[in-house]
Order: C-alpha cells, then structure tokens, then sequence
C-alpha cells in the first residue's frame, strides 16, 4: 500500500488494518509495553520515552519478537507536511535493519505514533513489538496542530482520551481503526453541547489515532503520577 493511501485526508480509503493489544509491564517509572501486532496495518503509539536521541523509528520498532519478516514497514507521519516520509522498510541482511535512510532518523514522540506493517498475511507466527523506556510524569503537553496529527494518550494507560483530557473544539474530528470492519470510526466535536459524537472510545496502549484540529493549535493537557495514576 503506498504511503498516501494511508492519509486520511486522502478521501479515508478503506484499508484492512487492525488495532493493537498491548500489556504493560512496569516498576516504578521504568518498564516496557508489548504491543500485538496483526497481519496488515497496525496504527501504534509509543507509550514509553527511550530516551533523548532514542525515539527514532530505527531504534523503537525494532524489537520484535520473534523477528520482522523481509517486507516489515514502518509509515511515519510528517504533521509539517501532512503527508508520510519515505516508507522504512526492514532488511533481512544481519546488522542492517531499518539502516540509516532519513526516515530512520525520523523522532517518533510519546503520545504520537505510526503505522506499522506486518506482512505476515499468514500469521503463521505472532509478532510482539516491545517497547522499552520510562512511563513520562508529571505536566505533560501534547500538541495538537491544525490539520491531520496521529496522537495517543502520553502515559502507558488505556481509556477514552477525552477522560484523560483531549480537548475538543467545533469541527475537530477524531478517528480510529475498527480491528472488525478494517475501516475508521469517526467522532466529530459538534452541537449540541458541544461535545464528541458519538462518545469517544477506550484506546489501548500502544494503539495510536489520528486527530483533526479543524480550528487553532491547541495543546493536550495532564498530569500524570505514577504513584497516583488518575
């Protein structure tokens, strides 16, 4: 599938993708996420910070259990250009992996994401890609450009990101991928009220969404404890 199918803004093609499953795992402010990867397109956050340098497509999808297959892609958004980089694909070749193209280079932030391909139509064997870092605490300020922006809950914590609080203003519109039609559910921020409609859902962690900020830019909001994680 090229890149721009994968852009909403690009008429919403109905793609076979599917969300992600995930299991934390943690102690303390440090610990790692197992994201289940299904055949075809994956949308994926990274809940975990790596580290500074460290939260590169090359170094966080790497690690997959029991290894990517030879057609393993990552798809990272540019928010900047409102389109995809070059695709990262997976080289079979020992010691290359990803290599060092741009895209490899490319930041993927926690509380954002990407689209992973798994190519294993088969799934003769189950992919986990794990990530590994530190929860983030304390203010947490994800912003919320105008346009097209894929975005996740900055914390490894599963729930409806409106109760974790997502803003939402008049023509803002949220969307995800449903695992069963292999299509998005889309939500608007519309009258009455105003509020989302329908009501958001719960998002697992490691499963990212891409938000539409139809108005100015905005940030996204929290403050997050480990040892009070409300």
């Amino acid at each position: 599938m090229r890149p721009k199918a994968l852009l909403l803004a690009a008429a919403f093609a109905a793609v076979g993708v599917a969300t992600s499953v995930a299991q934390v795992y943690s102690v303390n402010a440090v610990g790692y996420v197992n994201v289940s990867l299904n055949p075809g397109f994956n949308l994926v956050s990274n809940p975990l910070d790596a580290g500074a340098g460290n939260n590169t497509v090359g170094n966080l999808f790497k690690n997959i259990t029991p290894g990517p297959l030879n057609g393993f892609k990552v798809y990272a958004f540019d928010e900047a250009n409102g389109g995809f980089y070059p695709v990262a694909a997976w080289s079979p070749i020992p010691g290359v992996g990803f290599g060092t193209s741009g895209t490899a280079l490319v930041e993927v932030k926690v509380g954002s994401g990407a689209f992973v391909y798994n190519p294993d139509a088969a799934l003769t064997t189950p992919r986990t890609l794990t990530f590994v870092g530190e929860v983030m605490q304390g203010t947490l300020n994800n912003p919320l450009p105008v346009g097209f922006s894929i975005r996740a809950n900055q914390v490894p914590q599963a729930g409806a990101p409106n109760t974790f609080g997502l803003p939402g203003a008049l023509g803002d519109k949220f969307y995800r991928f449903n695992k069963t039609t292999g299509a998005y559910d889309t939500y608007a921020f519309s009258n009455p009220g105003p509020q989302w409609r329908p009501a958001l859902p719960a998002i697992d962690v490691g499963e990212a969404f891409f938000f539409y900020n139809g108005s100015t830019p905005r940030t996204w909001t929290r403050t997050f404890n480990v040892n009070n994680p409300s």
